[in-house]
């Protein structure tokens, strides 16, 4: 699923505008072994901090990808996590109108009930939010 029409610069700006505060709030409260789509953080630095863990003796890591993820995003659990955080009725109200625009599919305008559209600043910090307990109940 893709977001309605070409994301234009300024849709862009929009996306950044929210999400850089919802990134300051969320930055210092995430998992320090999540390491997706986070300021600072890329792969290799995963890489290095997994075989970091394999040289002191762990045998495990763990590597998830949730298949269809930002397809089957619940809106309202989405907006219920936001909400322990993020104190502002308008930026919220703002995210969930985001989240309900609608998509491209095959060629059809399809309303979007659940999911998160891909591709834009914004999303990658919601499905960070998103996942956050699940981070934290891994550790």
């Amino acid at each position: 699923m893709r977001p309605l029409g070409i994301p234009t610069v300024l849709d862009r700006v929009v996306q950044q505008a929210i999400a850089q505060p919802i990134i300051d709030i969320y930055e210092e409260l995430f998992s320090e072994f999540s390491y997706g789509f986070r300021p600072g953080r890329s792969c290799h630095d995963a890489i290095k901090q997994a075989l970091e863990y394999l040289n002191e003796g762990y045998e495990w890591v763990i590597d998830i990808d949730i298949e269809q993820f930002f397809d089957k995003v619940n809106h309202d659990k989405l907006i219920q996590i936001l909400r322990e955080q993020v104190n502002d009725s308008t930026t919220l109200n703002l995210i969930r109108k985001y989240l309900k625009a609608g998509a491209m599919e095959k060629g059809l305008e399809k309303a979007t009930t659940s999911g998160v559209p891909q591709g834009g600043p914004l999303s990658v910090v919601l499905s960070n939010v998103y996942l956050d307990k699940l981070d934290k109940e891994l550790m």
